[in-house]
């Protein structure tokens, strides 16, 4: 009996983006390749959160949506990938990441307050 997935996501290309001069689809920011990542089965936002902080492929979240950008990365993805996780796999990689990130919120709200410590008016 095989385990089922718990998390199931899929990345894909979506269209590369490139400097125009053409009034009508005027661009002349950098070159980029835009992706969006589907979490077809299991938790999208903890998926995705994760995903932003560790893929190997070098894309880049944009805010908080499902859509990441790749500024020309080496290991860049040339075609959809699909990525599926056990809960025995994903929720080990899941906690690490959202440990790291509280310890980088708490670092952060430490250096605001000792920094403040310091701001006399």
């Amino acid at each position: 009996m095989s385990t089922p997935n718990f998390v199931r996501a899929t990345i894909r290309h979506v269209k590369n983006v490139e400097p125009c001069d053409d009034p009508a689809d005027f661009y002349s920011g950098p070159e980029f390749d835009s992706f969006t990542v589907t979490v077809e089965h299991g938790p999208a936002e903890p998926f995705l959160s994760w995903f932003h902080q560790t893929n190997e492929y070098g894309l880049c979240r944009v805010g908080d949506t499902a859509e990441f950008i790749d500024f020309g990365s080496s290991d860049s993805l040339d075609e959809d990938k699909v990525i599926e996780f056990t809960f025995d796999q994903f929720f080990p990689l899941w906690l690490e990441h959202a440990a790291n990130v509280a310890k980088a919120d708490i670092a952060g709200m430490a250096s605001a307050a000792i920094a403040g410590m310091y701001d006399v008016d």
